[in-house]
């Protein structure tokens, strides 16, 4: 069995600025997100077209998007808003520690047949530790993907519908596939939808 995880917001804010949250929506699994993601997609301006586009996927999803309560999420809600502010500022990167609490979670926890898909933009996820049944899959890595599987045209031009809209992100093709018992790699495309978009 796969689940997704997505433990950093960039995947959520390329996908949905390139109004394409729905190729998550092909991975036949549960897709889960940090108590924190979910806080730092939703606590931006109204205005923000990515804030939109996510909270409308998220509502429409029901208990498929699943947000995982950490420690550091639950102490950060309980924070006054001035307070946040001044640890924001102060640790850019606080939003972390809720990954690296998930990822010790994940190694502790996971049985020996399930497999997890890591779905990232955040270069420190590469050097977390997740065990060895977790997938890691930069986004830009996942779009090259998808094309090659014929789900999308184009992962450059999905790409250059981001840029246009004032995001940059790394034309990053990691991916660090999880392995089997017996030590071979495992393949998540077949918990993906690969019909076409």
């Amino acid at each position: 069995m796969l689940d997704l995880v997505i433990p950093d917001t960039g995947p959520l804010i390329t996908l949905a600025l390139a109004d394409r949250l729905d190729l998550l929506d092909r991975f036949r699994c549960p897709i889960l997100v940090t108590d924190m993601i979910h806080a730092e997609l939703t606590r931006g301006p109204d205005t923000a077209p990515d804030k939109a586009a996510f909270e409308r996927w998220y509502a429409g999803r029901g208990n498929r998007v699943q947000t995982v309560d950490t420690l550091y999420g639950t102490m950060w809600r309980e924070l006054p808003e001035a307070t946040r502010r001044t640890i924001k500022r102060q640790f850019p990167n606080a939003g972390e520690e809720s990954i690296r609490e998930f990822a010790a979670r994940v190694a502790d926890v996971l049985p020996g047949d399930d497999q997890i898909l890591v779905l990232f933009e955040e270069d420190k996820v590469k050097r977390m530790t997740f065990g060895r049944h977790v997938h890691l899959l930069h986004t830009w890595a996942f779009l090259v993907a998808l094309e090659r599987m014929g789900v999308i045209p184009s992962a450059d031009d999905l790409l250059k519908q981001v840029e246009d809209r004032g995001r940059m992100i790394a034309r990053d093709v990691y991916e660090r596939r999880a392995s089997a018992e017996g030590g071979g790699p495992q393949d998540w495309t077949g918990d993906y939808d690969r019909r076409p978009a």
